[in-house]
């Protein structure tokens, strides 16, 4: 018994050091390798949804661009009568406002002693033509000498050059019209003594009529006569004709250049100093219709609109506005064929990848001829 109680403690201890000289790999059968390390599981990065925007597809289209001037009406002529003798007046004959035909006598000065002047020299006249007459018949005979044949030619010509003066100081004692106008504005009154020089009436001629304007000079290498026009009045009305004149000397204080529009037929109570908005139909360009929402700037603060490429990236294009229409502008510098962000430009940025959507509501229009 105690024999086989002292052989299982042997047998137990025996063991246990024999346990305890072998590495534990040797025991799991693992050749002295460690096990391999279990992989750290790696969280996978969220992608970033793309941003939707809507777009429009525009192809370009021709247009005239405009150029918007503020401008004034002002008679095609215009001047201001003035007297030329000195005379007290006895008659103004037509009413400030009336239409007038070239010549019609405007105002009327006392003509004093000056029909009665004329009226004497016309008989000298007589009397001096009956005296050279009967001389060169004389002289032509050998009755007469030379020198009295031409001494009375010398009186003849001389009276007659007195006349002529003296009719023509009568005729201005009438103030006339020097073309057919309208009498604008009547500045004396009968009674009034008039001096030399003195301004009389305003006499104007109502066709054609024009609306003056002030072209940037930066403008006006675009600006040639025979340009069509428009210039709306602050009536509403809009009136119709084309460039006549373009300066091609800028004014010294503002340099700006005159520009007029010629109105051939203008209605009859158009007046001058009326205000005008001046529209001017330049040459024609290919531009794009599209929403003035559309418009953005860019970091260096230019006007533009953003595209969508075909790789679906974003792309600022910088644009020149040539025609404004309301709402609607007409934009030229994009390709032929575009597609414009017209919903959520503001919130995408160059080369970035977006989710194009089309526009749901169209824009309508023809060309802009």
């Amino acid at each position: 018994m105690r024999r086989s109680i002292l052989a299982a403690v042997l047998l137990s201890a025996g063991l246990a050091l024999w346990l305890g000289s072998r590495p534990l790999s040797e025991l799991l059968g693992l050749g002295g390798r460690a096990p391999a390390p279990l992989p750290t599981p790696v969280e996978a990065a969220p992608s970033r949804p793309l941003t939707a925007v809507r777009v429009t597809d525009s192809a370009a289209r021709p247009v005239r661009p405009e150029l918007l001037l503020s401008g004034i009406t002002e008679p095609a002529r215009m001047v201001i009568l003035r007297a030329e003798l000195a005379g007290r007046i006895v008659e103004t004959p037509i009413a400030q406002g009336t239409r007038v035909a070239a010549g019609t006598p405007l105002v009327r000065l006392d003509p004093r002693e000056r029909p009665e002047r004329v009226r004497e020299l016309e008989a000298k006249l007589a009397q001096r033509e009956l005296e050279f007459a009967a001389a060169s018949r004389l002289g032509a005979r050998g009755f007469q000498a030379e020198t009295r044949v031409a001494e009375a030619r010398a009186a003849l010509e001389e009276v007659r050059a007195r006349l002529a003066e003296a009719r023509a100081e009568l005729e201005r004692t009438l103030i006339r019209a020097p073309f057919a106008g309208r009498l604008e504005r009547r500045l004396v009154e009968v009674g009034d003594f008039l001096e030399i020089g003195q301004e009389v009436a305003v006499l104007v001629e109502p066709r054609p009529f024009l609306v003056v304007a002030r072209a940037p000079e930066s403008t006006i290498g675009r600006l040639v006569p025979g340009l069509p026009a428009s210039a709306r009045l602050a009536d509403g009305r809009v009136l119709e004709g084309r460039l006549r004149f373009v300066a091609r000397r800028a004014e010294d204080a503002t340099r700006t250049f005159r520009v007029e529009l010629e109105i051939a037929d203008p209605p009859e109570d158009l007046e001058a100093g009326m205000t005008a908005r001046l529209a001017i139909r330049l040459e024609e360009v290919r531009a794009h219709r599209l929403p003035a929402s559309a418009l953005v700037l860019d970091d260096a603060g230019r006007v533009g609109v953003r595209l969508v490429e075909e790789d679906d990236r974003v792309r600022f294009v910088a644009v020149e506005i040539v025609r404004a229409e309301g709402g609607i502008l007409w934009l030229a510098g994009l390709p032929a064929r575009a597609r414009v962000i017209t919903t959520g430009q503001g919130f995408v940025g160059e080369g970035e990848r977006v989710l194009a959507r089309p526009e749901q509501t169209l824009l309508e229009g023809g060309p802009g001829a």
